[in-house]
């Protein structure tokens, strides 16, 4: 893969207030990404359901291609134009202090070391991505993983999931539902946009975390509680990932995991019996809890080993200016999935810009062929998958700058900047001859229903993060083979 100089620029979380336990599509099928989600990632780590409405993939009115192709792999979703670059969209999970004590503070700078990574990794981490820079990305277990961690430690600008980041009631409530209004053409992304900027002003941002008063220090008893959403493997690999810690140290660990996460923690947070730490799988959510007073600003060795351990992602774990979160998994968002014997079939080449995909695309329909597969369909959580076509074409249209103000709502959803970006990707979906199953079909198609026509041959991509490669049919090579 080619690499492309490392110039990371980070989007704090000042620059979001999630209002109560979002699901958005961080926690409902990406941060719970390829672990089926364990939680969905909007929560778009999904379960790999069904159809949103129960059905079966859409019948498309293309010949399509032989089909039957026994291999995935994906590329980079590309750049539009030269001005801003290869703009990176990231999901992923962050740990927040509740406990002020030095033992907690001693864990959180072992979570952000690279050593860690490298210990999950060997403990069974497959499909754990670190955006970590000091973690040689030989260490991975696999190529799949090898070539999403160069992309990490490449992009020459990231940014956070801009619907996690925002209020609960806009990233994961109005904002969904005007994907799936414009889809069904119930509004046009003007009108629908509108009604999500209407939902975001009424929003009260909250006081920032910088009047919380300054925490006492706690004291040390020897333990270090830790809750988050994983479970099953995952949760298994975390626990052996802090035995060194442990031997290091003398500090036990204690981890749970729950995949109602995102409720339970405010329950034990009301009931006085928050964890010392949390993997928080949306960091809207580290916004709520740090300009509500309950978490912890972290303690000075734990901003230099994230400094020196994360160059540009460090800053996602900032609220108000104040480092609070410290990066755990990370996921990569902009990517588009394709079947590498349908392209040598065709003699097809990886697009390298937009105009090229477009080329693509037309070829494709040339050929009898649907150049996509999109499905929006995530149960209570439909909708989302288009919230990610908004924010990945919002840095390659408008820049990482413009993706900022957007997210913060300095600048509006109904500005006319930001429904040409709505209508940029709503012309591609639109279009009769691009979509398999067409326009009325992506709002009951499910996202994780989109792998098996792709390898059929109905259609030739699909733009889905790295989890995706969870909801390939069984026996189907996934990713690079080497």
């Amino acid at each position: 893969m080619r690499k492309r100089s490392i110039k990371l620029a980070a989007i704090p979380m000042a620059l979001a207030l999630v209002a109560g336990a979002c699901g958005s599509d961080s926690e409902d099928a990406d941060s719970g990404d390829a672990t089926d989600e364990s939680t969905d990632d909007g929560g778009e780590t999904d379960d790999g359901g069904d159809t949103a409405d129960g059905g079966d993939a859409p019948e498309g009115d293309g010949e399509g291609l032989a089909g039957g192709y026994d291999a995935v792999d994906f590329f980079y979703l590309p750049p539009v134009g030269d001005e801003f670059g290869s703009p990176l969209l990231t999901a992923g999970t962050f740990a927040a202090a509740f406990s002020n004590d030095d033992e907690t503070m001693q864990a959180l700078e072992y979570l952000a070391s690279p050593e860690y990574v490298t210990t999950r990794l060997n403990s069974g981490g497959a499909g754990f991505l670190s955006a970590n820079s000091q973690v040689d990305v030989s260490e991975y277990p696999t190529p799949i993983d090898r070539a999403q961690v160069e992309i990490l430690q490449s992009a020459d600008v990231a940014r956070f999931d801009g619907s996690d980041l925002m209020p609960g009631a806009v990233g994961a409530g109005t904002f969904w539902e005007a994907i799936v209004q414009i889809t069904a053409e119930e509004a046009t992304v003007a009108e629908a946009f509108a009604d999500v900027q209407t939902s975001f002003a009424e929003i009260d941002q909250g006081s920032p975390a910088t009047d919380c008063p300054a925490p006492d220090a706690g004291e040390a008893d020897g333990v270090v509680n830790i809750f988050g959403p994983e479970t099953e493997a995952e949760l298994d690999a975390f626990r052996a990932s802090m035995v060194p810690f442990t031997e290091a140290t003398g500090i036990e660990v204690e981890i749970a995991g729950d995949q109602g996460f995102s409720e339970q923690i405010g329950v034990q947070v009301e009931g006085g019996s928050a964890p010392d730490i949390a993997i928080f799988p949306q960091p809207g959510r580290v916004v709520d809890f740090a300009r509500n007073c309950d978490l912890v600003p972290l303690a000075d060795n734990v901003v230099s080993a994230i400094e020196a351990n994360f160059g540009g992602f460090a800053d996602l774990g900032s609220v108000d200016g104040v480092l609070y979160g410290v990066p755990n998994k990370t996921d990569v968002k902009s990517l588009v999935w394709y079947a590498p014997g349908a392209f040598e079939e065709q003699g097809y080449s990886v697009p390298t810009t937009h105009d090229e995909l477009v080329a693509l695309m037309d070829q494709a329909v040339a050929d009898g062929v649907s150049p996509l597969c999109i499905g929006i369909g995530s149960d209570a959580s439909t909708g989302w998958p288009g919230t990610d076509w908004t924010e990945d074409y919002m840095l390659r249209l408008k820049g990482p700058e413009f993706y900022d103000q957007w997210v913060n709502n300095e600048i509006a959803f109904d500005d006319p900047e930001v429904i040409e970006v709505g209508e940029f990707w709503f012309d591609i979906w639109s279009n009769p001859d691009y979509v398999f199953g067409g326009l009325q079909n992506i709002g009951a198609t499910s996202f994780r229903d989109q792998g098996q026509p792709l390898v059929d041959g109905n259609c030739l991509l699909h733009r889905q993060a790295n989890f995706f490669a969870n909801f390939f049919p069984d026996g189907v090579p996934v990713g690079p083979a080497s």
